[in-house]
């Protein structure tokens, strides 16, 4: 076997949607010798957190007919629905419109998965390590993932594809709740919704998205008390698709722009004939969407900053939307008291026995709450020098990644390569995934992370080109 036929090894540090999809693109592009090694611990395979969840009621955030894993085929979901369950084709555009459960994506995953793992042979391997990787270690052009059970595992390239961090810790509570019973910090756990007791009432820190998540759990488990939610925004997620009619722009919604003026200007003219027609807002935020990437690249730090403080919060109020049943059950839950959403912050948080005094400051009003438990559903920590992932805070110790802009993620460039705190570029190290949130704004849904998992892959293979080149060899 000659030195260019050698097998290249890719370590994929996450076995998520990410992890698998860039894992999938790899194989099916590759015509060289390629070993895959993927490091998955706790969640099961191709699921992760989101699409193995703790209830069954969960439904996706994205319709049908644009959730397919390849950038080529958003229709490939749409299309899998239809032939697992038999649905008549004269049904199929009703179908691409409407929200399925989260199990069905995690079942379409896995069959992904498994039929790649079939086509597996002697020049393309993969390798699945149930195991935690704590560590990265550098030796000449190879790098050593050190992980808790397996012996280190030696690769050419990495991949981190870690997904989504826990939150972080609340200020107001009292330290010590950080190791009592009563206090979930980690939402996506079954146990945060589970053992419900009659007595006392149940905090919800966060009125995202994941707390509706966790509500939808707590009602799945027989939850009968009061529910309050509490963040400094307060309670705001839409409906998917609004009452009124859909805005439908006469001059057309993508307007040349590379800009931050440019932009608020499109959002600001197209809201106007929105309200002027009283029509919905949404679709200018929609069509938006596959741009914003390229937007926010083009923007200056001045104008990144800019936006996170003026745009942000209604960009992600209309762009992150409910399916409309779920919309429909918070907001009747709302109005029956059942669910009550405070803006405001948690002044104070101590255990007291089997319960947990609670004092907010709800519009400024302090308010006394007695809760049998407290569920921390602030959203994935972004700063990785806060991180409870053990490697991210081990490599970020060693300088070898260093936070991304405003905190928000990994320093890579564009291209997802790792820039050291040193800012040197890492070649044969790459980000996919929510951890390129400062670099690319928009990496939480599969539209976006499909198009990375498939640039990536493709990057990966160019880069192996390069370095089996006659001219490298040689």
């Amino acid at each position: 076997m000659t030195e260019t036929d050698q097998p290249l090894n890719v370590a994929i540090i996450g076995g998520g949607f990410c992890g698998i999809l860039t894992a999938i693109n790899l194989l099916q592009d590759a015509e060289e010798y390629l070993h895959i090694h993927i490091i998955n611990s706790e969640k099961k395979i191709a699921c992760g957190v989101a699409y193995e969840p703790h209830t069954e009621n969960l439904l996706l955030n994205v319709p049908n007919g644009n959730m397919g894993a390849f950038p080529d085929k958003p229709g490939h979901f749409l299309q899998w629905l239809v032939e697992m369950n038999n649905i008549p084709e004269t049904e199929k555009e009703k179908l691409a419109v409407e929200f399925s459960p989260r199990k069905f994506y995690g079942q379409y995953l896995s069959q992904l998965w498994r039929d790649e793992l079939d086509k597996q042979g002697y020049n393309k391997r993969i390798w699945v390590y149930n195991d935690k990787a704590v560590d990265i270690v550098e030796n000449n052009d190879q790098l050593q993932i050190i992980a808790t059970k397996y012996p280190a595992i030696t690769a050419d390239m990495v991949i981190l594809a870690t997904g989504n961090d826990l939150p972080n810790f609340v200020s107001g509570l009292d330290g010590a709740l950080k190791t009592n019973s009563r206090y979930f910090g980690d939402p996506w756990k079954n146990g945060c919704i589970e053992n419900i007791e009659d007595e006392n009432d149940i905090l919800i820190i966060g009125n995202g998205l994941t707390m509706v998540d966790t509500v939808l759990g707590l009602l799945e488990n027989g939850c009968k008390q009061t529910i309050h939610t509490i963040s400094p925004h307060g309670y705001r997620l839409k409906p998917w698709r609004d009452a009124k009619e859909p805005y439908v722009s006469e001059t057309g919604i993508l307007d040349n722009t590379s800009d931050l003026t440019g932009l608020v200007g499109i959002i600001n003219k197209h809201r106007k004939l929105a309200d002027k027609y009283g029509q919905s807002i949404y679709p200018v935020i929609d069509s938006l969407r596959p741009r914003i990437q390229t937007l926010w690249q083009s923007f200056t730090m001045d104008e990144k900053c800019q936006f996170l403080k003026k745009i942000s919060a209604f960009w992600d109020r209309v762009r992150h939307r409910l399916p409309t049943q779920m919309h429909h059950i918070i907001e009747q839950m709302r109005a029956d008291q059942k669910l009550v959403t405070h803006k405001g912050a948690v002044v104070s948080a101590k255990a007291k026995g089997d319960k947990i005094e609670v004092l907010i400051n709800s519009d400024g009003i302090a308010r006394q709450l007695t809760v049998q438990r407290i569920i921390n559903c602030t959203g994935p920590e972004t700063n990785i020098t806060r991180s409870a992932n053990e490697l991210l805070r081990t490599l970020t110790q060693k300088g070898t990644i260093c936070p991304g802009p405003f905190n928000l993620g990994i320093n890579t460039d564009p291209d997802g390569c790792i820039i050291t705190a040193d800012g040197v570029r890492k070649p044969n190290m790459f980000v996919v995934g929510g951890n390129l949130k400062g670099i690319l704004w928009e990496s939480t849904a599969v539209p976006e992370l499909r198009h990375q998992a498939k640039k990536m892959a493709l990057h990966i293979l160019s880069e192996i080109n390069v370095k089996r080149s006659p001219e490298t060899v040689g």
